[in-house]
């Protein structure tokens, strides 16, 4: 799958598309039992949910097999390859249990615009509208000078935009918020300004998120210690699914390219780079900034 010239556009200005039915009825069937499963699993582990935490899992394992496939379907690979190059790499694929309003935030996974990719989110049971939970986008903030400068004011900033008074204001901020339904898929930048407003108490979501391969000294250096989190390491999150989709069960050449490009990442010596992440500021800058070596 491909997208067309107009979403191409829309996605480069604006950093984020809509498409729509991307899922037959049957596919959301599956991925509905599916999550169901999931999300009891996740109990069992981390503790029943009782609408007082969200609730975040992943769906990378053998028992999930429909979720565990997207990231080398292509009707996602196809569009994350055409807007982020060939050598994309799947990151994640995630079911959420959201309780309550998403602050505004950007770049999930990386500490800065250095670690960056194509993210897909998606209703699960329940269409979301501007009311209820669904995703709001600051248009083209996806772009580093225009995010340094929204986030520089306090209801975006990293520091300050969880506090009650941004908080309280998060539906007024200027953005446009995407309604979907089930079956729908939204598409966006990961560097995006973004939230959600309303919804229920249970808002059942799922994520597909790749990586844009490294092309410069700064995010290499980002993908060299993301890599590091990720590849073997034996603290990672939910660590049984993602020694599944390690072991590439199937065989798949595709998901192969990417193990090999997630050693290579952490194998990279901070020598080749010449740079050391410096997390001082992140607290009330969001970013974590660069020092050099020499």
């Amino acid at each position: 799958m491909k997208l067309n010239d107009d979403q191409v556009m829309q996605f480069k200005l604006f950093g984020f598309v809509l498409i729509p039915d991307l899922f037959s009825p049957n596919e959301m069937g599956t991925l509905q039992s599916e999550f169901l499963y999931a999300a009891k699993r996740n109990e069992a582990e981390a503790g029943v949910f009782d609408n007082s935490v969200t609730h975040t899992f992943s769906m990378l394992g053998n028992d999930t097999p429909l979720y565990s496939s997207l990231l080398e379907d292509s009707r996602f690979y196809g569009p994350a390859s055409q807007l982020f190059g060939t050598d994309v790499f799947g990151l994640e694929t995630n079911g959420y249990r959201y309780i309550e309003n998403t602050p505004w935030h950007f770049n999930d996974g990386a500490p800065n615009v250095h670690g960056y990719g194509p993210k897909y989110q998606f209703p699960v049971f329940e269409s979301v509208t501007p009311e209820t939970g669904a995703l709001r986008f600051i248009p083209g903030s996806h772009k580093e000078s225009w995010q340094k400068e929204l986030t520089q004011w306090w209801p975006l900033a990293s520091g300050s935009s969880r506090s009650p008074e941004a908080v309280a204001i998060l539906d007024r901020i200027p953005s446009v918020a995407i309604a979907a339904k089930p079956g729908d898929v939204v598409l966006f930048d990961m560097r995006l300004v973004h939230a959600t407003y309303g919804g229920s108490s249970d808002r059942r979501m799922s994520a597909v998120t790749y990586y844009h391969y490294p092309e410069t000294p700064e995010e290499l250096e980002v993908m060299r210690v993301t890599a590091k989190e990720f590849y073997k390491s034996p603290t990672r999150w939910n660590k049984v699914q993602w020694d599944e989709w390690f072991s590439d069960p199937h065989g798949s050449r595709l998901r192969q390219s990417w193990i090999n490009t997630w050693e290579r990442l952490a194998k990279t010596p901070q020598s080749a780079t010449g740079l050391r992440l410096d997390y001082d500021s992140y607290e009330t800058t969001g970013y974590a900034t660069f020092k050099s070596l020499s």
